[in-house]
């Protein structure tokens, strides 16, 4: 046990409690006591005469005595802990089977076609699903494998939303915002390429196993592309409302509607993105092909057909 003309002889030149018990080999809070007959965790009412003792701090002591407070890995503890008792709790397990990740009723369901509002509540719905999707774990944050199964539907279901709603935008918003607004062509441009690079993330993402990390890091790149792209098009919504006029807003929205009705239903990152004729050339001839996928499960022919030798 040190004396206390060893711990004061510790302390000299600066060094603090922890340096000076590490080097004499005792606990911090019982250098302090040794070198100043105080016990470090304050319990003693100390005198301004005591005060001035070698070897007592100005401020607290109790951190010489008490450990540091440490705040726990809620990713860690906490999380996992939730998990169990989510887990376990049979309302919420049945609960969570009854759900679905299909999008409720749209705010404002009325009769209008104005482009701005038709494509505002495709947008809706889109963030709807994004926002389900990120609630639920993937395979890097414990998911399990029927989570994972939810996520790859709502992935799905995000892609056949997308297609249509991007397909329908490449031939009849983009030409017009070139032609009706005096920064036309950059909007244009930004929009488009926006949506190949989301287009290119779904593709991947039809193509990765659900319950792989390398599913999840494309879900973590699809999801702030998407944010952006809505921002994007809120902020583009806005010009058009001030330079438009209300019929041909209208007239915008039913041509918007009207393709999408033959819209594919997957996305294809090779497909022209510049708008026009080709645009609905090429939309025309994948719908075919995504729907029989759709109803079978299966790849299917350029003619829609399913293929029979295909992996279902």
């Amino acid at each position: 046990m040190p004396t206390r003309d060893q711990v004061l002889a510790a302390l000299d030149g600066g060094t603090d409690y922890a340096a000076a018990a590490a080097r004499l080999g005792v606990h911090p809070g019982l250098a302090y006591l040794i070198a100043t007959g105080f016990p470090a965790d304050g319990s003693d009412v100390v005198t301004a005469e005591e005060q001035r003792r070698p070897g007592v701090l100005p401020g607290s002591s109790q951190h010489l005595a008490n450990p540091a407070v440490h705040a726990p890995d809620a990713g860690g503890v906490v999380h996992a802990w939730l998990r169990r008792r989510a887990q376990g709790d049979a309302q919420m397990a049945a609960a969570a089977r009854a759900r679905t990740a299909t999008p409720g009723p749209q705010n404002d369901p009325g009769s209008t076609t104005d482009v701005v509002t038709v494509l505002t509540r495709q947008h809706d719905a889109a963030t709807s699903l994004v926002k389900q999707l990120d609630a639920i774990p993937g395979r890097s944050r414990g998911g399990t494998p029927a989570q994972a199964s939810e996520r790859e539907s709502i992935v799905d279901m995000i892609g056949k939303a997308l297609a249509a709603h991007e397909t329908s935008e490449e031939e009849h918003l983009w030409p017009r915002v070139r032609e009706l607004l005096p920064d036309g062509d950059r909007w244009a441009d930004g929009g488009l390429q926006q949506e190949q690079e989301a287009t290119e993330t779904l593709s991947a993402l039809s193509r990765a196993d659900p319950q792989t990390e390398e599913f999840d890091d494309l879900v973590e790149e699809l999801m702030p592309r998407l944010h952006r792209h809505v921002a994007y098009e809120d902020r583009l919504f806005l010009q058009l409302r001030r330079a438009v006029p209300d019929e041909e807003r209208a007239r915008m929205g039913e041509r918007i509607l009207a393709a999408q009705r033959d819209a594919p239903t997957r996305p294809h990152p090779d497909a022209p993105r510049e708008p026009g004729p080709a645009v609905a050339a090429a939309a025309r001839s994948a719908a075919p092909v995504d729907r029989a996928r759709d109803a079978t499960g299966r790849p299917a022919d350029r003619e829609g057909r399913p293929d029979p030798g295909a992996p279902g």
